[in-house]
């Protein structure tokens, strides 16, 4: 009985010296009993520093939309690989959305209003790490811009007739967030160049602001006026998103888009 007792308190005594050493970062798989707790497995450093919730730390929705959050990191610039974590959800604020705080499921409720900013935060491993995202919210109604656009056709400043544009514009970028981004030829993550815009739905007016990135025209004219035609398209009048590389360097005053 004596050897038996010695046994357990010398196994007890092991496990509280390794506990010690290893906070926080051992893997607690090896412990008996279930003592390893719900959480069983520790993420590396180099894991747990690259953690990040969605590509971008940003994400849009709309009101009564559903999105299952996860940590993860972003692999090869562009891929996001989710990674096996125990994590516990938060979002703040509280009013207007919620998130279950086992499973990271995060909705948006029905009557929130466009322009309602929420930061989920995940807790990783019991405050070894805490991650976040901001969640944008908009409705097409508030925010007609919001999207990917592709150039069709541009405005002579001469004639003001559609002429063909030398070189289009692949892709037109408007976030919810607030953000810009035009690129010619999208590859990837790549853009030309980005930054923010403001616009007003009832004067129709817009203008990009802080642009910069790989390539930013010196001819941008990033202040005029946009509707949304009986098409769909988006039409740019008295603005110019700049010339692409090595063009002939014509400058025309607007452009029209499609989704």
């Amino acid at each position: 009985m004596a050897g038996r007792r010695t046994l357990i308190l010398l196994l007890a005594l092991g496990i509280l010296a390794v506990t010690v050493a290893c906070v926080p970062a051992c893997s607690w798989d090896w412990l008996p009993f279930g003592l390893g707790g719900d959480c069983r497995r520790s993420l590396d450093e180099d894991t747990l520093n690259r953690l990040s919730l969605v590509m971008g730390n940003t994400l849009a929705m709309q009101p009564g939309e559903t999105w299952e959050f996860s940590p993860g990191v972003v692999e090869c610039c562009y891929v996001f690989e989710p990674v096996d974590a125990c994590a516990t959800w938060s979002v703040s604020p509280t009013e207007g959305a919620t998130i279950d705080a086992e499973t990271g499921v995060f909705t948006v409720d029905p009557g929130t209003p466009s322009g309602k900013v929420f930061m989920v935060t995940a807790d990783v491993e019991n405050g070894r790490r805490l991650v976040s995202a901001d969640v944008y919210v908009y409705t097409p109604e508030a925010n007609p811009l919001f999207g990917v656009w592709r150039e069709e056709a541009q405005f002579s400043c001469e004639t003001d007739e559609e002429v063909a544009p030398e070189e289009r514009i692949g892709e037109l970028v408007f976030g919810a967030d607030g953000s810009f981004s035009v690129t010619w030829h999208p590859f990837e993550i790549y853009k030309d160049y980005w930054g923010t815009y403001t616009f007003d739905r009832n004067q129709g007016t817009l203008d990009l602001t802080g642009a910069e990135g790989n390539y930013v025209p010196e001819d941008l004219d990033g202040s005029g006026s946009w509707f949304i035609d009986e098409d769909g398209h988006l039409v740019l009048r008295d603005m110019w998103l700049g010339a692409p590389r090595d063009a002939s360097g014509i400058v025309n005053c607007g452009h029209r888009f499609t989704r």
